[in-house]
């Protein structure tokens, strides 16, 4: 039985601690190939649903690219209990999603469990829809770090919290295995199924943006445009 505090001030939920160890991941080459491309190029790829709202940034500067399989977690607002027990499980090459409700008043973690999921673990890096703390040293060290705010303070580990369970971030619905892409530009998902198929069209895609040619096309809605307004 986890504890609690035997204060009438804090009410302890019913709802489990729950713990899925088994996330279905994407092809290695996969993911490879995904962390290649632009964010921007996956963001077009993907549609709106799947690119997350501007306020979720680095909070390490300049931003240090992430591209990997997510392994998420939902936690109460402030309370981080479930990321302690993500870093404990976390595997070589996820980026842990951790759902804080958009809380920002307290952070959901620090340097040092960052420096051990990404030197022990070997995280790919973080995304979290709340705050995080010590962004100087993670800066320093290199380490991804995308989220809402900064805020020094740590908050309690009561619990309870849910892993590899669907998860909201920032205006987007992220599950297990889906791959979650990062840079200076923002935050892309790419939805678990839809990897091989968003993977291929990378692939298939030549160099650049084809300005011209779109340059084109967009002549040819203008042009329709008038057409119509004759």
């Amino acid at each position: 039985m986890s504890s609690f505090p035997n204060d009438r001030r804090w009410k302890k939920p019913l709802t489990p601690f729950v713990f899925n160890r088994d996330i279905d991941r994407p092809s290695p080459a996969d993911v490879a190939t995904l962390a290649q491309a632009d964010v921007t190029q996956i963001s077009d790829l993907v549609g709106r649903m799947y690119v997350c709202q501007p306020h979720l940034r680095s909070l390490v500067s300049p931003a240090v690219p992430l591209c990997g399989p997510a392994f998420t977690v939902k936690c109460p607002p402030g309370d981080n209990l479930g990321v302690m027990a993500a870093f404990r499980a976390i595997e070589r090459g996820d980026v842990l999603v951790v759902d804080g409700q958009g809380f920002t008043h307290w952070c959901m973690g620090g340097f040092e469990l960052l420096k051990y999921a990404c030197e022990q673990r070997g995280m790919a890096g973080l995304v979290v829809h709340g705050a995080w703390r010590d962004v100087a040293e993670a800066q320093a060290a290199g380490f991804p770090v995308y989220g809402l705010a900064v805020s020094p303070y740590s908050g309690p580990k009561f619990g309870p919290a849910e892993l590899n369970v669907p998860v909201g971030c920032a205006g987007v619905i992220v599950q297990p295995g889906d791959v979650v892409c990062a840079s200076t530009e923002g935050v892309a998902v790419v939805p678990r199924g839809s990897v091989p198929a968003v993977a291929q069209a990378v692939r298939s895609r030549k160099g650049g943006h084809g300005i011209e040619h779109f340059l084109d096309e967009m002549d040819e809605h203008v042009a329709a445009w008038l057409e119509d307004g004759k």
